[in-house]
């Protein structure tokens, strides 16, 4: 036995700070000591004794002592342990051993982002994920796992922040984000049970890091100048008038009489500027052995592209972070986060800011000055002492209005003027867990979740007048008061221990939910409303007494118990097995209570061939590294879509009259009350199975990754609103029926390699969708919304077996005959020019078939490149930018350039003199377009500094970069940019009549560590 002596020595970081908290042990002992504020350590050991260094996040290493001399020893990141962790429902399990379809993002993935939405930054990251964009600030993007299921709007996804379930992460911003992993199968998302039919994204946020107890300071900035992006193709003057002059409905009489002086108003230009955003981020982290503390401020300010500031988007936010170990069988966590936010948004839809800019002609003057210039109808009202609106800011000019055409929007800079509307709150959202481990491989969680939330909505509008039909005689305020609060507390147990080749695992749990809602609003419309008229004035205090009011305000409140489990079995490495089980009931405010518990199981399987002897023995590993298959079968549901007491006939309390004597014949009535509908107490969510096979490979010493997943998923127990039959007395009765398919294929490749000091990466992904309504009931064979409100076209959106969730019925376009006129198939396929409503055909749908990521990096000696771009192809969009009802308001130009004309036959669109006022025409697919499109979301150019020159200041990292944002789109469409440019809610989803267009972005930014 060698003599016992002192051996020293100091551990550190790969960017030499001390790690405090290390542990160090001898080899053959089971005593050990940690490293001191310097990271020294000082150890009773053999002259030649094997040293071992552990720290959490770090990887293991093991040295030989030499006598007399100081051991130096620096610690590398255990990335590959970090990175081969995915977070599951309750519980983490190593990559390798998943069963489900899991897509698991890093911070590294997102790192480099420009979004200031945690949902955005998902965009083209995972296969079988698409992400709906909106222009506006403030705006949240929208998630769509895996399709569409339901004929209801409510089809996101469970959305989960360390723990919390959360109602969006629109909050959140990217830079705190650890991980993002999106259970998208139903085995994954099962434990999730009647919440998780649209799937589950689940977000875990930094804590401190290991960095040897050093507390860590980080500074980023960015400031971003935007700028509007695509455009949509409209009409400017002189196409404007050699169109209608065509047409007919415009001559050069007119246009003198009308004082035309050659005016060509660009409206884009007229409502849009080039604006700024900036956003600032603070960020202490620390650690020791015993625990880890982060702390983060976040300060964002958007102000849109539109001119003004009608369009802004302000948000404070405020993280902490921390978890400690009490003991070594007790760790504690808390997770916090504080939110104060203010948006202001324009209009949108009929008759909105964003309509008129594609509407109104460029014939038009933004402003006019002279009272003798303004559109008859406006003049009449100035010299008759009307409420025409000037603009204070613009010379106290008169907004110019359309001297061709009324419109319902008159003029757009003044729809962005007439309201003053805007929304603001605060929101606290944290977590507090206690882990207790009494032994090993056994955790015990207790650990409740809050929200509490806090906004206001403010509304004040004045009369106007423009035209005949953009006026209003009346004052408007509104004002609401949102209060909410959210706790849940849940209570689960994981067990996982090796015994030989067998690993098997268990986690059983409860969760209690409650959410309260104590909502008021009170609003008043009338032509003399208010005390007085000034800014100070314009809220509720100062109503007239005598003012007509409407006011609201019904606290409510809603409940879920829920108990889960989950056992897994994995034996040596190569066969793995999983099953799921959740139970939830619900309160009557969503279910009755004959139907308020539903069981969601599900069951996973995987095999690891790579591990297999046959497979090793003649298979290099420097060729297959890994290769395992996978399968599930789940059921989910969709609760979301109940609220409100569906399954009851709420009576209608002296809602309608009756008359008792009706064969005296006085004629007297009485006011009367009854059920508003027809009862169904068996009404239950919509439920989901869902089938995947899957194949994860690594080849290539791991350079060359490939994962692929096939899916099936069927959705029944729609939630749809039936007519009963006469006799019952009732006009409604909401019933579960319907079904609906979605199937697919999701892909995911990538490439990673280096050649010396140049490294690079790309990742590609992409989906393929197929959606299908495959019942909708026996009681109706379809379903027809209203895409838009305030058209009169004939195409709608509709529901129905065969087809996809709400596709576009209409009329199929033939062609042209000799005359000029239009064509169109009829039910038969035969050609005809008068069809009917039961000629009206499958058009396409806005869903897209195909979505798809491509993701390129590198860098090289500081420098690193990032090229990222996402597309979709197979959805369509119905452009409205047009009517038939009043043809002289303004549109897109695609028609008239590749229309019918004496000395031009074969033109691809009818003689325009013959449908410009037919609205069979345009509700054809002539006036559906494909939506397809790639973008290059980010071109982005960054440089670090070397240490040896940021370490004299202190700075431990520095890092600057240049991005182009959102700059470049290929696509066919004529309007503005398809990523954004239609409604993307329920029934309108793919109509655009003018929507917030994406701006163009250059970022410039930079981070830095002390």
């Amino acid at each position: 036995m060698s003599a016992q002596s002192i051996v020293k020595g100091v551990v550190t970081d790969p960017s030499g700070e001390p790690i405090i908290g290390a542990t160090v042990k001898a080899a053959g002992s089971k005593l050990g000591v940690i490293t001191d504020l310097d990271g020294k350590f000082s150890i009773d050991a053999a002259p030649d004794a094997t040293l071992t260094i552990t720290y959490v996040g770090m990887e293991p290493k093991t040295v030989k002592a030499e006598a007399g001399k100081t051991l130096s020893i620096t610690l590398k990141d255990d990335s590959k342990v970090l990175n081969d962790v995915v977070v599951i429902g309750y519980g983490v399990q190593k990559k390798s051993d998943l069963t489900g379809a899991v897509a698991s993002i890093k911070s590294d993935d997102i790192k480099g982002l420009s979004a200031t939405d945690a949902g955005a930054a998902l965009q083209g990251k995972a296969a079988g994920v698409q992400i709906i964009n909106s222009g506006g600030p403030g705006e949240a993007a929208d998630i769509r796992i895996r399709g569409y299921s339901s004929n209801s709007g409510n089809i996101g996804p469970l959305l989960i922040v360390d723990g919390l379930k959360v109602d969006n992460i629109q909050y959140l911003d990217p830079s705190m984000i650890e991980s993002m992993e999106v259970l998208k199968d139903a085995a994954s998302a099962a434990i999730y049970g009647a919440q998780a039919g649209n799937g589950v994204v689940i977000i875990t946020t930094k804590t401190g890091a290991a960095n040897g107890g050093k507390a860590q300071i980080s500074y980023s900035s960015k400031f971003t100048i935007q700028s509007l992006g695509k455009r949509a193709e409209i009409f400017d003057a002189p196409e404007y008038i050699e169109y209608h002059k065509y047409l007919g409905d415009l001559n050069d009489d007119l246009l003198k009489k009308n004082n035309y002086n050659g005016q060509n108003t660009n409206w884009y230009d007229e409502v849009f500027e080039n604006s700024l955003a900036h956003q600032h981020s603070l960020t202490l982290q620390a650690s020791n052995g015993k625990g880890r503390f982060l702390a983060s401020l976040n300060i964002l300010n958007n102000d849109g592209i539109v001119k003004g500031s009608k369009d802004t988007y302000k948000r404070f936010t405020g993280q902490i972070n921390a978890d400690y170990d009490i003991y070594k069988w007790l760790n504690v966590t808390t997770n916090t986060s504080f939110e104060k936010w203010k948006t202001k948004g324009v209009t949108k839809g009929y008759g909105s800011l964003l309509n008129s800019v594609v509407s109104i002609d460029p014939l038009t003057p933004a402003y006019i000055s002279n009272v003798e210039d303004l559109a008859p109808g406006m003049k009449a009202q100035v010299e008759a002492g009307g409420p025409v609106p000037r603009d204070p800011s613009h010379n106290n000019d008169y907004y110019g209005t359309s001297k061709y055409v009324d419109d319902a929007t008159g003029n757009p800079l003044y729809q962005r003027d007439r309201h003053d509307t805007w929304n603001s709150g605060i929101n606290v959202r944290g977590t507090v867990a206690a882990n207790i481990k009494p032994f090993k491989g056994f955790t015990f969680t207790s650990r409740l979740g809050y929200r509490i939330t806090q906004s206001n909505y403010h509304n004040y509008e004045t009369p106007y007048w423009l035209s005949s039909m953009a006026h209003s005689e009346n004052y408007t305020i509104a004002a609401n008061t949102n209060n909410g609060l959210y706790y849940q507390w849940e209570n689960f147990a994981n067990y996982m221990n090796t015994f030989g080749k067998h690993t098997v695992g268990a986690m059983a749990g409860m969760s209690f939910t409650k959410n309260h809602w104590d909502n008021s609003s009170i609003s008043s419309t009338g032509g003399n409303i208010l005390s007085y008229y000034e800014p100070n004035f314009r809220y509720i205090d100062y109503l007239l007494a005598d003012a007509a009011k409407s006011v609201g305000n019904a606290p409510s409140d809603a409940t879920e118990l829920s108990y889960f489990g989950r056992v897994s079995y994995s034996y040596d490495n190569r066969y793995f097995l999983q099953l799921n089980f959740r139970r939830d009931a619900f309160d009557t405010s969503k279910l009755s209570k004959k139907a308020r518990w539903g069981n969601f199981p599900s069951f996973s399987a995987g095999w690891s061939i790579s591990n297999e002897k046959f497979f090793k023995d003649h298979i290099d590993r420097d060729a297959v590294s890994f290769l395992k298959l996978r399968a599930s079968w789940g059921r989910n549901g969709n609760v979301n879509i109940l609220s409100g007491y569906p399954y009851s006939s709420p009576i209608a309390l002296n809602q309608s009259f009756y008359q008792y004597n009706p064969s005296i014949g006085d004629g007297k009535l009485a006011y009367g009350s009854k059920p508003t509908g027809l009862a169904n107490p068996d009404l239950t969510w919509e439920t989901s199975e869902q089938v995947d096979l899957g194949l994860d490979a690594r080849f290539l010493n791991d350079r060359l990754t490939l994962g692929v997943d096939w899916y099936r998923k069927t959705t029944k127990d729609l939630l749809i609103q039936i007519t009963p039959l006469p006799e019952i007395g009732v006009n409604k009765s909401v019933v579960n029926t319907g079904k609906v398919l979605n199937s697919g294929l999701d892909f995911e490749l990538g490439w990673r390699d280096n050649i010396k000091d140049f490294k690079y990466s790309v990742t590609v992904n992409g989906s393929t969708l197929k959606n299908e309504v495959k019942e909708v009931s026996n009681l109706i064979s379809r379903l027809t919304e209203i895409g838009i409100d305030g058209f009169n076209n004939q195409l709608k959106p509709t529901f129905e077996a065969g087809h996809q969730v709400w596709y576009f019925r209409g009329y199929k376009y033939a062609g042209v005959a000799e005359d000029g006129s239009a064509l169109y198939y009829n039910k038969n396929g035969e050609t005809t020019s008068a069809p009917t409503d039961e000629d009206k055909q499958d058009l396409g749908s806005a869903i897209p078939k195909f979505t798809y990521g491509i993701t390129l990096n590198a860098e090289y000696k500081g420098f690193d490149l990032t090229v990222f771009g996402t597309g979709a192809a197979g959805n369509k969009i119905y452009n409205l930018m047009v009517s038939a009802d009043r043809p002289l308001i303004n549109g897109i130009d695609t028609y008239w350039k590749d229309s019918w004309r004496a000395d031009r036959t074969n033109a691809k669109y009818p003689d325009m003199k013959k449908v410009a006022t037919d609205w069979k025409f345009f509700s054809s697919d002539a006036a559906v377009f494909s939506g397809s499109y790639f973008k290059i979301k980010q071109i982005q150019l960054g440089y670090t500094l070397p240490k040896a020159i940021t370490s004299v200041a202190g700075i431990s990292n520095l890092r600057v970069y240049c991005s182009l944002d959102d700059f470049f789109t290929i696509t066919n469409y004529p309007g503005a940019d398809p990523e954004t440019a239609s409604m993307n809610s329920g029934a309108s989803r793919g109509f655009d009549n003018g929507t917030y267009p994406t701006s163009k972005k250059v970022v410039f930014g930079i981070n830095v560590t002390f």
